[in-house]
């Protein structure tokens, strides 16, 4: 089943547009291969996703060349190969001016159906939390107020899990964030209809909770995703699907990359 009923008539279909193929990263000569596109493809069919974004990372890492993103690409193209309900993204990271690392040439050069737009920091880049947590809201604002390539916003603030790890915060939760911020991009990604992710099911963080339930009343776009990097990584979409309905998410407002509702519009 690729779907939870959150009704008579309402269903959410089971998706996940960000799983990691990480194969083509550079890596140590010791180091463990990551997967394929085909093998996280069949990872997320299994955790009964009926829609599959496979991507890989684009930024100024040493690790993330950008030929790592030519080569996915020339395995997604590749003549034989099952993209059934399988589309080809990139997760870029956004930069201060709100430009994203891939941009428009690189995502017609390698064929993407799809741009997440995400903000990668941890204490090492910068030690002082609300540093990060200013510099993540500017990124993602300057991004929403310019940036027409970016289709989803990835992961918002998630990197704030660092600073509980390294002990600079007892607890990391939406509760650090400025109320101020929050409405901001929530306003400016209806504004400009892009989505936002949602990628924890944790009830525990009441101010988190509070923000999705105004995305959802707000009726602004969603995805839901498990930014899954190996196979035995990609959740029960189930749990996550369950988890959107229980905050009152519906499909109306499920993002769809573009060539799959021009595909939906011709049956």
């Amino acid at each position: 089943m690729n779907y939870y009923h959150l009704g008579k008539d309402i269903m959410i279909l089971q998706s996940d547009y960000h799983i990691h193929a990480s194969f083509y990263r550079l890596k140590a000569a010791d180091a463990q291969p990551g997967p394929m596109a085909a093998e996280q493809q069949t990872a997320a069919r299994a955790a009964g996703n009926r829609y599959i974004g496979i991507l890989e990372h684009c930024n100024h890492a040493k690790h993330h060349p950008f030929h790592c993103l030519e080569l996915l690409s020339g395995e997604y193209h590749a003549p034989g190969v099952d993209r059934s309900d399988t589309f080809l993204g990139v997760e870029a990271d956004l930069n201060n001016d709100g430009t994203d690392d891939c941009g428009v040439e690189g995502r017609a050069r390698f064929g993407l159906h799809y741009v997440i737009g995400s903000v990668h920091l941890s204490p090492k880049i910068i030690p002082d939390v609300e540093s990060y947590i200013r510099i993540e809201y500017l990124r993602i604002r300057n991004t929403l107020l310019t940036n027409r390539n970016v289709d989803i916003i990835g992961h918002p603030f998630g990197e704030g899990y660092r600073y509980q790890a390294a002990g600079i915060v007892p607890n990391w939760g939406f509760h650090l964030i400025p109320p101020e911020y929050l409405r901001e991009i929530a306003d400016l990604a209806k504004r400009y209809r892009v989505a936002l992710e949602i990628n924890r099911n944790d009830p525990s963080d009441e101010v988190y909770v509070a923000f999705l339930k105004h995305l959802c009343s707000s009726k602004m776009l969603f995805a839901i995703a498990s930014d899954a990097h190996k196979p035995e990584c990609c959740p029960d979409a189930a749990i996550r699907t369950r988890w959107a309905k229980s905050l009152g998410f519906s499909e109306e407002f499920h993002w769809k990359p573009a060539i799959l509702k021009d595909i939906e519009e011709q049956k």
